[in-house]
C-alpha cells in the first residue's frame, strides 16, 4: 500500500485500532474468567479422581493421575484455543463492521476509492468490492481497498492482538 493510502487510512486505522483494543481487553477479561472457572472445574474433578484411585491402589492412582492431567491439560488446552479462535474471530467481525460503518459515511468511502485510483494513476478504474469498500485497477496492478483485506491489515498489524494469547 502506498504512503499516501497509508496516510489518509491512518484516522481510520487508529480509530479501528483502538476501538479494537477496548473489544479485544473486554473479550481478553470474559476469557481469561472464563479459563480460571474451567481450570478450577478441572482441578476439581481430578482431585474427586485421585482420591478414587487412592482407594484402589497406589500404584494405579500413579497411572490414572498421570492419565487424568494429560487428558485435562488437552481439555483445557483446545478450550482456551477455541476461545482465543472465537475472540479472533470476534474482532475481526466487529473492525469490518466498524469499517463499513465508516466507509458508509459519504467522504470518507468516496475519499477511500479516489485514493486507491490516484495510488494507480491516470486510467485506473476503481470497482465497489465484494463485502464493501473499493478495488482500483489499471492493467495488471490492484489495489485492493476492500473491507476483507482493511480489517485483515489492520487486525494484523495491531500490536495488542498479540497481547490476546499471552
Amino acid at each position: 500500500m502506498s504512503t499516501p493510502v497509508r496516510k489518509s487510512l491512518e484516522p481510520v486505522r487508529s480509530a479501528l485500532l483502538h476501538r479494537a483494543q477496548t473489544d479485544a481487553a473486554a473479550v481478553r477479561a470474559e476469557t481469561a474468567r472464563s479459563c480460571t472457572r474451567l481450570l478450577a472445574d478441572a482441578g476439581a474433578e481430578a482431585e474427586r479422581l485421585l482420591e478414587m484411585a487412592r482407594g484402589t491402589g497406589r500404584a494405579d492412582a500413579a497411572r490414572l493421575a498421570k492419565a487424568e492431567e494429560a487428558h485435562t491439560r488437552r481439555a483445557a488446552h483446545a478450550l482456551v484455543l477455541a476461545a482465543q479462535r472465537d475472540v479472533y474471530e470476534e474482532l475481526c467481525r466487529r473492525v469490518a463492521e466498524a469499517l463499513r460503518a465508516a466507509l458508509d459515511d459519504r467522504r470518507l468511502g468516496p475519499a477511500l476509492a479516489a485514493r486507491a485510483a490516484a495510488a494507480l494513476g491516470p486510467g485506473a478504474t476503481v470497482a465497489p468490492a465484494t463485502g464493501g469498500g473499493f478495488t482500483a485497477r489499471l492493467g495488471d496492478r490492484c489495489v485492493d481497498c476492500s473491507v476483507a483485506s482493511l480489517t485483515a491489515h489492520a487486525v494484523e498489524s495491531a500490536e495488542a492482538v498479540a497481547e490476546l494469547w499471552r
